[in-house]
């Protein structure tokens, strides 16, 4: 493995973490839900 694979892999794992954070940060302000299934966990208006 050389320089520029381990940059790559750091990249894509980076990015990969931020796209996780911006999912959970989304789901904690309630705009994470579809509220289209009956699985879904989510306590919003909808289910009301």
């Amino acid at each position: 493995m050389n320089a520029a694979d381990v940059i790559l892999i750091i990249l894509i794992a980076a990015a990969l973490i931020l796209c996780i954070i911006s999912i959970i940060r989304r789901r904690k302000k309630g705009k994470g839900c579809s509220c289209g299934c009956s699985c879904c966990s989510a306590d919003c208006k909808k289910r009301e």
